[in-house]
């Protein structure tokens, strides 16, 4: 196993990850473990804490010690609620900033690592943010080959960035339309999309509408579920990636006169809450696309966190129509 640290020191990259990481969750601390070799402790590699100095930052935690040592040494993730009376036995602080820990939340890296969050809040961590930070885990290790590898250091990056203005987005939300506006916007010019639309399923079930596009070209914007791809995967629940490469063009995106162009490369995400499918993510394009590994992780990070969005506006309305009765 090769030397993680070689590029660590090198660049900052990782430390902009884990801070993009603690302002998606709130985090107090985000921490990355790995180890330099195969049968080696797992070392802290980066971080971003607000508690920044009281990390130890020569911290190495052996399989099977603390919360840490649970994640290496079952490779599973972990939700762990705190107790009061309990110290965390987290293993990577200096002072008594441990004992104001109430939450923990990690999920295992390839590799033997491991990322980990921690919050000064009881309850913080929910089961729905442990599956988004397991989509946050399996980019880590295409990040680690895609960052020693120059020639493709700019792919990290975009990537990077485009994570970065996502969450600026949600901070500043006004409202779901002027939001939704401006995430199509991002995900068309970020992803060279040329077409980019959220669709969402209607309160009856029986149909779906166009909630949001980029650009807002169609005349119809409510669609049954036949003779479209949106339309199959509210059906069928599965997502739709075609590259385009087999020229395929055989299926319009919502209906046969839907006045849209037969697009070559279309992906359609369904967005689930609450484990059922509410919505459907869009993106098309005239001409084909390489869908690498590293596309469709980050495309699963972005339904996600949509997801996790979504159920987040939803309960601000419910609360927002309670409070007016």
């Amino acid at each position: 196993m090769e030397n993680t640290n070689i590029f660590f020191d090198k660049s900052g990259i990782f430390d902009n990850f884990l801070a993009l990481i603690a302002s998606t969750f709130d985090a107090h601390s985000v921490l990355l473990f790995m180890p330099e070799s195969e049968n080696s402790a797992a070392k802290l590699v980066s971080f971003f804490s607000m508690s920044d100095k009281s990390v130890n930052q020569n911290a190495q935690l052996a399989q099977g010690k603390g919360l840490v040592g649970w994640i290496l040494k079952n490779k599973q993730p972990l939700l762990y609620q705190i107790p009061e009376e309990n110290q965390a036995n987290l293993g990577y602080y200096l002072d008594d900033t441990e004992d104001s820990i109430h939450s923990f939340m990690g999920t295992f890296i390839a590799g033997n690592g491991a990322l980990c969050l921690d919050s000064k809040k009881a309850n913080f961590f929910s089961e729905n943010q442990q599956k988004l930070l397991d989509l946050y885990g399996k980019i880590l290790p295409q990040l680690f080959t895609i960052v020693n590898n120059s020639m493709q250091i700019h792919t990290a990056e975009d990537y990077f960035q485009l994570l970065e203005q996502l969450a600026d987005l949600k901070k500043n939300y006004n409202g779901w339309s002027p939001y939704l506006r401006k995430l199509l916007q991002l995900l068309s010019s970020s992803l060279g999309f040329e077409y980019v639309a959220f669709t969402s399923l209607s309160d009856k079930k029986d149909h779906y509408y166009i909630d949001g596009e980029f650009p807002a070209i169609t005349m119809n914007k409510e669609f049954g579920f036949g003779g479209g791809l949106v339309g199959w995967v509210y059906k069928n629940e599965e997502m739709i990636q075609n590259d385009g490469k087999e020229n395929n063009r055989s299926l319009p995106l919502y209906s046969k006169n839907d006045g849209l162009p037969l697009f070559s490369a279309t992906v359609c995400i369904p967005v689930r809450v609450e484990k059922n499918i509410a919505a459907v993510l869009c993106l098309a394009s005239a001409s084909p696309k390489e869908f690498d590994t590293d596309f469709k992780i980050i495309m699963r990070v972005i339904s996600e966190d949509l997801a996790q969005f979504l159920e987040i506006v939803a309960l601000r309305y419910r609360v927002h129509r309670m409070t007016k009765k």
